[in-house]
């Protein structure tokens, strides 16, 4: 009753302040009925004065602000996907908005637009995508959002929408070089789905550096981001003539890599080294501990939102936000070299 008696004389002193009924002020607060703009304009004058905030949603009413923010994900989501949008929730949170996250998963297009009707229904102030697969990224470039909007994604090209991801194609250099610079020759990779930008990118990197370092094409083991395809994938190739490393697309991917190659009776690293992506949690656990390329996801998260909130307040912000990746290396590789 204590918090009721309170806001009611919140409404009151509003009321005295503007000169005008409660039953007025109650009207524009809550938008149940016309008044005139001199009447709105001096009930929102004593708001503002007296500082009165009934809720957020009856402040949004007044200044037109919902300290929303829309999160839409695809609902393919793994590692890296949910760590983003955990950081993201945390962080929209420290900047004052309250986050509505809403799955999409295909047809894209149709439910891309129910996604944002609902944003829109709850005056969203702005919108982040987390958008892997290409199908949504291209959904959304198409669609021409008028709200604001950030794409987090590893795409990473000018597309008129500011969007934010980690190297993906730099990160696997990285992973490949490594292995050349500790003498592997002939390296293979068991990929993740096509359909993500993340694999493409990866794949790319692969294939690039093999060329650069005068190695041979390798070979891809196409698997999808589950653990068991890229166990079953491994356990289905004949490893007869086998290669000196393999670099695979995810760390639970590899760790199942790991489980098949030692029922084949091979040893990681003696026999076959290991290096994947993105330092997921129990990595450094896993048996070997994995050499891997680790993502900032915090720091993309933390990214996301702040440009969001500069586009949301008006400021200009960069097209393409590139976040750097790392190597981690570990004992699942080794030193092919030998010396004399």
């Amino acid at each position: 009753m204590g918090d009721d008696k309170n806001a009611r004389s919140g409404i009151l002193d509003v009321a005295r302040v503007a000169g005008v009924s409660p039953a007025t002020v109650s009207r524009v607060i809550n938008g149940t009925a016309k008044v005139s703009p001199a009447t709105r304009q001096a009930v929102q004058a004593a708001i503002k004065t007296l500082h009165y905030e009934p809720n957020k949603f009856a402040r949004s009413l007044i200044t037109n602000r919902s300290g929303i923010i829309g999160v839409l994900i695809d609902r393919s989501i793994r590692y890296a996907t949910a760590n983003v949008l955990v950081q993201l929730e945390e962080y929209a949170s420290l900047r004052g908005y309250m986050s509505v996250v809403l799955t999409v998963d295909k047809p894209f297009r149709e439910r891309f637009m129910q996604a944002l009707t609902k944003f829109r229904s709850l005056s969203a102030e702005g919108i982040i995508v987390i958008a892997p697969r290409i199908e949504l990224f291209e959904t959304i470039v198409d669609c021409n959002v008028p709200e604001p909007v950030i794409i987090v994604s590893s795409e990473l090209s000018d597309i008129g929408i500011p969007m934010v991801g980690e190297n993906q194609y730099d990160g696997a250099c990285r992973a490949i070089r490594h292995l050349a610079q500790s003498g592997h020759r002939e390296i293979w990779h068991v990929a993740g789905s096509q359909d993500w930008f993340d694999e493409r990118r990866r794949m790319q990197g692969w294939q690039d550096t093999l060329r650069q370092q005068e190695l041979g094409p390798g070979r891809m083991l196409q698997a999808s981001w589950s653990p068991k395809s890229a166990y079953d994938i491994v356990m289905d190739t004949d490893f007869s003539h086998r290669p000196d490393a393999i670099f695979v697309a995810s760390d639970h991917m590899a760790m199942a890599v790991i489980s098949a190659l030692v029922r084949k009776g091979l040893r990681v690293p003696e026999d076959i080294s290991i290096v994947s992506f993105d330092d997921a949690e129990g990595a450094a656990y896993a048996t070997p501990p994995l050499t891997t390329v680790k993502q900032n996801l915090p720091a993309v998260a933390r990214k996301a939102v702040s440009l969001l909130v500069d586009v949301i307040e008006g400021r200009s912000v960069s097209a393409v936000t590139v976040m750097d990746s790392k190597l981690v290396v570990r004992s699942s590789t080794r030193s092919r070299i030998t010396t004399h």
